[in-house]
């Protein structure tokens, strides 16, 4: 009987086609008729799953655990639509969110409905460009994933054919794109900003980063949807006839997939870092980013074999695919840390799916499954350790991109569906456990709706009708009315792929520093075997002891200490120790001020401000950065962080971010911006701070800062 077979069966839970069984006080059971009887930390409870919303497509196995669990989904996303035609985020989240309706879009919601898909990506231009969402120290420009609304509008016209909507969506990405360039773009080739959807920075972030360091710092998951961006905009001009652009933005989209190998790529592994940190001298957190990792892998950075060892080679818990690998500290409190996100589930089966990973598969749905079924809804998400949606700072109920996760683990997992300008294409992906007949009907795709019937097992097509017909696996575009799809599979005994289960594990802390008689010093940290010492960002020694001898250099000098077990957990890089020589740095103030007086630079008033010159006695490279405060509103959230372009001998270098330093209302902490990065010849230097087209915030009216000096440090 299918609803006795086992579909999973892994160390902590096992599914079966009726039931999830993980241990006498949580387990769930499923009938045809839509009951669930639940038990969940010893409490028992019956609910019912309706039938399915009024919008397509529906699904059908001989296995009714997968059937309630699409059927929830279906439901869950139809209760997210609110009058106005768009998606809430979720039920905690009553907003239409940048990253989380592109994500879910891009997950396999606009497969569901693409039109309400459209309309909310819509809601997320202003002025004609993509809205960034709130976020560390007031959002843009140190949160920058707002790229990845690219992919989705993508996703959009392929579905869709929809000429006039490919028409905006490339005018507006190409602003959006542009204005990145000129703000965002750092050393090397980098675009700054911090990891996507991480936006709670003592999640994922040192402790002694500020808002700022982290504006300058660059990560895996934002570099890969700025450079997948740029190809997407690519592919939109080149599906407009416009072939220059098209090339144009390939070529930078190729520049940054070669910065991305450049400097992500942590030694002799498959999998990238996390993101580059550092203040001036960016070093690779070797931490594994779960979502970096399968975007590179679902968006073309990685192909073929490589792929395929980086998906059997992320790291995944009993319950779920870590935010990242290993985990924070453990005084940092769930949320990102310590939790597993079923929309990263949901990439992770599509992930499986496109490289032939059926294990990989097989675990995902399960894991989504169990997950949903035994909470009653799509959680937000859930702690690593016990699967279960207890003990988060927060998860809500009915998250959008937690549905998509689970929608496209059908859609693109099981079914294989691929959408192009030109086609619609299978390459389904049924683990030998899910061996059956699949079943998806209604499913839309540029004026034809298409049922697919998938029997068999495993990924080699043996035959393939179309209305009856022998044919390709392939729906051109073009075609109209009902389209029925038969596919039948067969195993070929190649290899099903494999998974690399882990356990959750802990970082180390960052040693602390202390005063050294000679040399630098910091305290020992507990379970550290050695310490590895860094220079300006270059491994320089490893010792047992906790001091090292400094020899003394020219120039700014920066010394960083990690930590590191014995069994080759590390801790993240301590706070930069400074030694800068007599000659390596100048200040200088705005022009007027007198004793201790800070510049109020506001949009309302006096926004530019002119400063004594600096005179430049070496050549060199420069890092230039202001000491401000901003207390508009609270570190970690909002959309008003200031910005001022840099103007020096009246050319503009850069720009400077002028993030949020405390708490809302608290203008008297004071810490360092971001940083342009300029080669300075001897001689004056004029300089200027002012409030241009490119220090346009997302609030557009509040931009506000308050600033003591700026600082010109030599650091080559």
């Amino acid at each position: 009987m299918d609803q006795d077979r086992i579909l999973y069966r892994g160390e902590a839970f096992t599914l079966t086609g009726s039931r999830l069984i993980q241990d006498d006080s949580h387990w769930a059971e499923v009938e045809k008729d839509g009951r669930v009887r639940t038990m969940k930390n010893g409490r028992y409870s019956e609910w019912r799953i309706v039938p399915e919303t009024e919008y397509g497509p529906r699904y059908h196995s001989g296995f009714e655990v997968l059937n309630k669990a699409y059927c929830l989904a279906l439901n869950e996303a139809g209760a997210l639509i609110n009058e106005e035609g768009t998606f809430r985020t979720g039920a905690n989240w009553p907003t239409v969110w940048t990253r989380d309706i592109a994500y879910a879009t891009h997950l396999g919601l606009g497969m569901w409905n693409v039109q309400a898909c459209m309309k909310s990506l819509q809601a997320r231009v202003r002025k004609g460009e993509v809205e960034q969402d709130t976020g560390t120290g007031g959002s843009w420009p140190i949160s920058s994933d707002r790229v990845v609304w690219s992919v989705a509008a993508w996703e959009a016209y392929c579905l869709t054919g929809d000429g006039d909507w490919l028409l905006r969506a490339s005018r507006v990405l190409e602003k959006t794109c542009l204005k990145d360039e000129k703000v965002l773009t750092a050393t090397g080739g980098l675009m700054r900003g911090e990891s996507s959807f991480l936006d709670w920075r003592e999640q994922s972030y040192p402790a002694w980063m500020t808002s700022a360091d982290i504006g300058d710092s660059s990560s895996l998951s934002t570099m890969i949807l700025h450079a997948a961006a740029r190809k997407m905009l690519a592919r939109m001009f080149r599906e407009l006839g416009m072939e220059g652009k098209a090339r144009e933005w390939d070529g930078k989209g190729e520049a940054l997939s070669g910065v991305i190998e450049k400097f992500f790529r942590i030694p002799g592994s498959d999998l990238y870092g996390q993101y580059l940190y550092g203040r001036g001298y960016p070093v690779l957190s070797e931490k594994v980013d779960s979502l970096g990792n399968m975007l590179c892998v679902l968006l073309g950075h990685a192909h073929g074999a490589h792929a395929a060892r980086m998906v059997a080679a992320l790291p995944h818990c009993v319950y779920g695919i870590p935010c990242f690998h290993p985990q924070m500290p453990e005084d940092v409190a769930p949320y990102h840390n310590r939790a597993t996100w079923p929309f990263l589930e949901g990439y992770y089966a599509q992930a499986a799916a496109a490289t032939g990973n059926e294990c990989g598969l097989a675990l995902a749905l399960a894991c989504m499954v169990r997950a949903a079924l035994l909470c009653g809804t799509n959680k937000e998400n859930l702690l690593l350790e016990t699967g279960l949606d207890e003990g988060l700072l927060l998860s809500s109920d009915s998250q959008l991109w937690s549905i998509a996760g689970m929608l496209g683990g059908f859609y693109k997992g099981l079914f294989g569906l691929r959408v192009s300008p030109d086609s619609l294409e299978f390459r389904p992906c049924i683990p030998d456990s899910f061996a059956g007949v699949h079943e998806l009907s209604g499913l839309q795709y540029r004026g034809m709706t298409v049922d697919a019937r998938v029997s068999g097992q495993g990924r080699r097509i043996v035959r393939c009708r179309i209305n009856g017909q022998d044919a390709d696996p392939v729906l051109p575009a073009g075609g109209k009315g009902r389209i029925g799809v038969e596919l039948e599979l067969a195993s070929d005994g190649e290899n099903a792929g494999q998974v690399n289960l882990s356990h959750v594990k802990r970082s180390l802390a960052s040693p602390e520093w202390k005063a050294g008689r000679h040399g630098i010093a910091w305290a020992a940290v507990d379970g550290a075997d050695y310490y590895r010492v860094f220079r300006n960002g270059i491994p320089v020694s490893q010792t047992e002891y906790c001091y090292y001898i400094a020899a003394p250099a020219e120039g700014e000098v920066h010394y960083q200490v990690m930590a590191v077990a014995l069994d080759g957990r590390e801790s993240f890089l301590n706070e930069p120790n400074e030694y800068p020589s007599a000659d390596s740095r100048l200040e200088t103030r705005p022009c007027g001020l007198a004793g201790d007086e800070v510049w109020s630079s506001r949009v309302t008033k006096s926004p530019d401000a002119l400063f004594y010159n600096v005179n430049i006695d070496r050549p060199g490279v420069y890092r230039v950065d202001a000491f401000f405060a901003n207390g508009t509103y609270d570190v970690s959230d909002g959309n008003t962080c200031a910005m001022r372009s840099l103007y020096l001998n009246g050319r503009r270098a850069g720009t400077l971010a002028f993030p949020h330093t405390s708490r809302s209302g608290n203008w008297d902490y004071f810490i360092y911006s971001t940083a342009v990065e300029v080669v300075l010849k001897p001689g004056p230097c004029r300089v200027e701070l002012a409030y241009d087209s490119f220090s346009v915030n997302m609030n557009r009216l509040v931009n506000d800062a308050v600033i003591k000096h700026l600082r010109f440090t030599r650091i080559s």
